[in-house]
């Protein structure tokens, strides 16, 4: 059975929805469908192989919503949400572990054995 579809994601799909039939786009459902074509994006949507996650897609799914409607000029197909939706932001980078002294000494040890195993001869300053 497929997993339940959250509160969160369906509120962003209402919310983005209808600020599109306020645009009363060439092609818009009728008042009377409006809530099936409701059920059918957020099912659409959710089931994209996306692994939808609240706190990164909130703020995703409302740029793409806003990216829809300010260049539609009829009513979308779902898919064309997803070619809007932003990239997800980059996790933040952890800085590189600290190398103590010994550390630096023999990794530069290595290297001048390296170099040396490819340049019999020749002194490397490393």
């Amino acid at each position: 059975m497929a997993e339940p579809v959250p509160d969160w994601f369906y509120e962003s799909v209402s919310q983005g929805l209808a600020a599109l039939i306020v645009l009363h786009l060439p092609g818009a459902p009728g008042h009377e469908t409006v809530s099936y074509t409701e059920e059918v994006w957020v099912e659409v949507l959710w089931s994209a192989p996306i692994g939808w996650q609240e706190a990164l897609d909130v703020p995703r799914l409302r740029a793409a919503f806003l990216r829809l409607a300010r260049q539609a000029d009829r009513w979308p197909a779902p898919r064309t949400l997803l070619e809007l939706l932003p990239s997800r932001p980059e996790p933040r980078k952890l800085p590189p572990p600290p190398l103590s002294k010994a550390q630096r000494e023999r990794n530069r040890e290595r290297l001048r054995e390296m170099m040396a195993a490819i340049q019999p001869g020749v002194k490397t300053d490393v």
